[in-house]
């Protein structure tokens, strides 16, 4: 039995990227985008993916979106927040949709594979006080998230 529960410690940690120093990251999947975002461990229980909905998630798909999912913040305490929205576009459509003179309509682009563009459109600002432990986690995810070795194929 103690050999069953050794193995089965050893394949969590395995599972979920972690090791003894206690961090690490895990593959959180952004589905229906089909990409996973490598996320700190002691982050990804403060996120969540829902598929995007509402009328500019219907705009979106309008405009040759393939998938969009939305990614919360939930806070120490609070209601959860979007904290940023992720999108598959063919690399023709998003190439067609940009616009030098405006700020890109879906987020910057931080993956192009196999003809298809990944954009990601995040905070603005910081969304909680960056002193927090919110703020910090936040601000942890911010410089991550327009970097491509962040991302992954699901």
């Amino acid at each position: 039995m103690k050999k069953l529960l050794a193995s089965l410690f050893i394949s969590v940690l395995v599972l979920t990227g972690c090791g003894s120093s206690g961090h690490g990251n895990f593959k959180l999947p952004l589905s229906p985008v089909p990409l996973v975002m490598n996320v700190d461990t002691s982050i990804v229980s403060h996120l969540s993916v829902s598929v995007a909905s509402g009328s500019y998630a219907k705009q979106a798909t309008k405009d040759g979106a393939i998938s969009q999912s939305i990614i919360y913040y939930i806070p120490s305490t609070g209601a959860k927040v979007i904290f940023m929205s992720v999108y598959e576009f063919s690399a023709t459509t998003f190439d067609r949709l940009k616009n030098p003179s405006q700020p890109p309509a879906y987020g910057q682009e931080v993956l192009r594979k196999n003809g298809y563009v990944f954009s990601v459109a995040g905070p603005q600002d910081s969304i909680f006080d960056p002193k927090t432990a919110d703020g910090i986690n936040v601000s942890a995810l911010y410089a991550t998230i327009y970097k491509s070795a962040t991302y992954s194929a699901q």
